[in-house]
């Protein structure tokens, strides 16, 4: 248990939000192609300026010297218009700014100049990009002596506008290729990344308990031996999963299961009796055992052959599980040939009223073939330590009696009167009142607020599981009263069920749970019901709560049952996913008590199943062992933590450790207790295993 323990604790640091590969690659990438872009236009532009100033400077040279050359001849005495005539024609031409001639005394003869207006290029261009031309001097002679200097200094104007034209040609067409460039370099990281992602989705589902492999090779070498190496490992899994899995269908069938109806059988009986019968004393709810006979099932074999017979009982059968599903607390066994066993959890009301509409629905399915009638029922309140043999020598006992005498009524169960539809209705609307009445408006409000009269109505208990001396979490319950007087839980929610107002029973219980755990550190479990489970609009008025309230609240794990889990496995999966997102944990308890195949489990996302207590009862039996040791094996083998319920003694404790149980939870370990002792006489704390 220990190396369990150690296991099921490390599992890392706490995740961080990060940034995707594909983002981090995607932003590298475009900031390499904008500097690429920019350098690219930059580089280019200056190197095409320096190209034009060196132009520039060449013909600014070669114009001085070949006009000093043309005017030197008239430099000299009254010619001096000639030159400036010669000089002026040039330079008209708009291809200098300056143009100047001195004579040797530094005196200014002609000088022309002209403007730097550009009007198709831009300031901020010539500003960020300018153009210097140099002022070019060469000597003018007349004869043998120097006349003067010609200075001349070529107009960048035209320059300006091939350098802007030409930024404008590498702007465009670098940006095309950069553009272009992204989009192939994204198409490939498109195809690169996306079995990356495939891969990612794989482990998640491996994490969620879907064994899904990766039917494609990616391109890089890399990555498929990664994609190779996941897939034997969920291929592993899958195979241990269904191996494991198959071992206990097989021990199922042989051990707990009828093979003619698939019900659990007298050995099942026998385990879940024991259970409810020690725990009878313990809790408001009461337990009955019914017991359904097929009383012309031998007239039917002796006239019509063993097959019909074997369909008798399969009508039977299907009858009774369509009572049985309609009530969770129920659970149905084929106890010998002609004979059913109900075992039920309920208050008196619910119990006579299941038991009726048994009556009623084998009247119904009479007919001239069951000469001795379809079939009859008796049922008996279990009393604490009477074993079964007993009680069902009683329920033969009342059964032969109700064939000697079946015009009179069962005797009753209890002294006390039960309570009236329309008593009910108002016990129900107390309970549900704080919640608004209308359930459209109901699920829309996310508020923790309830009314102050709760209290009086509902008392909240606490019981602790363990792991060793650590503290799991701590499971909530409820109980209910209306004026002064304790109820049934089973008998409040079959009614509830009964006159529709299930879902705002559970929004009631739950925002009075929360509103109690406001504040609390740890982490606390609430149960719910099949109704809310499978409910979308709770569910979302659930998850919306906790989001809402996120500060306040301890972490939460809400516990659902098997049996309700079972009922539509895809509704449940949708609760369980939207409940993980919102930051809760999962639970499945009485798990193993409807006796069915395991393999649910995989692709539902759950952090912890509960183990029925009636087998954590029977552990002194070997194969109860191997059955519970082969139950734990298949959830660690896919990261469920186990956890063993109704433990009471220290043999049970010591049978749970060599099995490797993750936790357990019972009166062995610590009572229930109230919350109001929990967090105001002990600081919300739970010290090892006792107060």
């Amino acid at each position: 248990m220990t190396e369990q323990r150690n296991s099921s604790l490390t599992e890392g640091p706490a995740p961080t939000r990060g940034i995707s590969l594909n983002l981090q690659l995607s932003v590298l990438l475009v900031l390499l192609a904008l500097l690429t872009f920019v350098s690219s236009v930059l580089v280019s532009t200056s190197n095409m300026r320096n190209y034009l100033d060196t132009q520039l400077s060449q013909s600014a040279k070669d114009t001085a010297n070949s006009l000093g050359l043309s005017i030197s001849p008239y430099v000299g005495g009254a010619d001096i218009t000639v030159a400036e005539t010669m000089v002026s024609a040039i330079f008209d031409s708009g291809a200098y700014l300056k143009m100047k001639y001195t004579d040797t005394k530094q005196q200014v003869v002609f000088d022309r100049t002209s403007s730097l207006e550009l009007d198709e290029v831009p300031s901020w261009f010539i500003r960020w990009f300018q153009l210097d031309p140099p002022v070019m001097t060469s000597e003018v002679n007349d004869g043998w002596r120097i006349a003067g200097n010609l200075q001349v200094q070529a107009h960048p104007g035209y320059a300006y506008l091939s350098l802007w034209r030409h930024t404008k040609a590498v702007f465009w067409n670098s940006l095309l290729i950069c553009l272009l460039a992204l989009v192939a370099v994204h198409v490939l990281l498109i195809a690169v990344l996306k079995p990356l992602k495939d891969i990612e989705k794989q482990a998640q589902n491996l994490a969620e308990k879907r064994f899904e492999l990766l039917d494609y090779m990616p391109m890089t070498t890399e990555l498929q031996a990664v994609v190779r190496a996941l897939n034997r490992m969920v291929a592993h899994v899958r195979r241990n999963f269904n191996e494991m899995n198959d071992r206990a269908e097989q021990l199922n069938q042989q051990v707990y299961l009828d093979p003619l109806t698939t019900l659990p059988n007298r050995r099942a009986l026998m385990q879940s009796f024991t259970a409810l019968n020690q725990l009878s004393g313990n809790e408001d709810d009461q337990h009955y055992m019914m017991l359904v006979a097929l009383s012309s099932l031998k007239h039917v074999n002796d006239q019509q052959g063993y097959a019909a017979g074997d369909l008798y009982v399969q009508k039977a059968s299907d009858l009774l599980l369509h009572h049985v599903r309609g009530q969770d607390s129920a659970q149905l066994f084929r106890i010998s040939g002609s004979e059913f066993a109900v075992l039920l959890r309920a208050g008196q009301s619910s119990a006579d009223d299941f038991r009726r509409g048994l009556q009623q629905t084998f009247e119904i399915a009479r007919t001239d073939q069951y000469l001795s009638g379809f079939a009859g029922v008796v049922m008996r309140k279990l009393n604490a330590g009477e074993d079964l043999s007993t009680t069902l020598s009683r329920l033969d006992s009342e059964q032969a009696r109700q064939q000697l005498h079946p015009a009179e009524p069962t005797q009753g169960l209890n002294a006390e009167l039960p309570l009236s539809r329309s008593n009910w209705q108002d016990i129900l609307h107390q309970f549900t009142r704080s919640v608004v009445s209308d359930t459209s408006a109901g699920f829309s409000d996310t508020s923790l607020q309830v009314s102050s009269d709760m209290a009086q109505m509902f008392s909240l208990e606490v019981q602790p599981v363990y792991q060793q001396q650590e503290l799991v979490y701590i499971e909530t319950f409820v109980r209910f009263s209306s004026h002064g007087q304790q109820l049934a839980s089973a008998d409040v929610f079959a009614m509830a069920e009964r006159l529709g107002v299930s879902l705002l029973l559970d929004k009631a219980l739950v925002s009075y749970i929360l509103s109690q755990l406001r504040g609390l550190s740890g982490r606390f479990a609430i149960n719910l019901s099949k109704s809310a489970l499978h409910d979308e609009q709770f569910t979302l008025w659930l998850v919306n709560t906790i989001n809402s309230n996120q500060a306040q609240l301890p972490q939460l794990v809400f516990e659902v049952n098997e049996q309700a889990t079972l009922g539509a496995i895809g509704s449940a999966k949708l609760f369980f996913d939207s409940i993980k997102a919102a930051g809760a944990a999962v639970t499945i308890e009485r798990f193993g008590a409807s006796f069915s195949s395991f393999r649910y489990l995989q692709g539902l996302n759950v952090d912890f199943i509960k183990i029925d207590g009636s087998f954590i009862r029977a552990l002194e039996e070997e194969d109860t062992r191997f059955f519970v040791e082969t139950m734990t094996h298949i959830c660690h083998g896919i990261g469920i933590r186990v956890i063993a319920a109704q433990v009471e003694t220290q043999a049970q404790i010591d049978h749970c450790q060599r099995l490797r149980v993750d936790a357990l939870q019972g009166r062995g370990l610590h009572h229930p207790i109230s919350f109001q002792q929990f967090s105001e006489k002990n600081g919300c704390i739970f010290n090892g295993t006792r107060l």
